[in-house]
């Protein structure tokens, strides 16, 4: 990660659900905020209670997130707005 990471000088956005259950919050999502925090064109997010697919996470437990998959629902309105004005902000 610090071999392709590191050396960029671009604006990066990083953001993760808090129940993702594929990458975890305290190896990588702080892992990523260690690495970059000298980086002032680098920005973190951390969304309580979405999952990987910025969705709600719905059923309460891991061993049961793969099967939310299944379940119609939307992005997160605020991960669209957060994401929307980030790039807006970088015009």
């Amino acid at each position: 990660m610090a071999d392709y990471l590191g050396p960029l000088n671009k604006p990066m956005r990083i953001l993760q659900g808090d129940k993702d259950f594929h990458v975890s919050i305290e190896k990588d999502f702080n892992q990523y905020k260690e690495l970059l925090k000298e980086k002032q064109y680098v920005t973190f997010k951390l969304y309580p209670n979405l999952n990987h697919l910025f969705m709600p996470f719905i059923y309460g437990k891991i061993q049961k997130a793969r099967k939310e998959y299944k379940v119609a629902h939307q992005y997160d309105e605020q991960v669209i707005n957060d994401i929307f004005n980030w790039i807006l902000s970088l015009a």
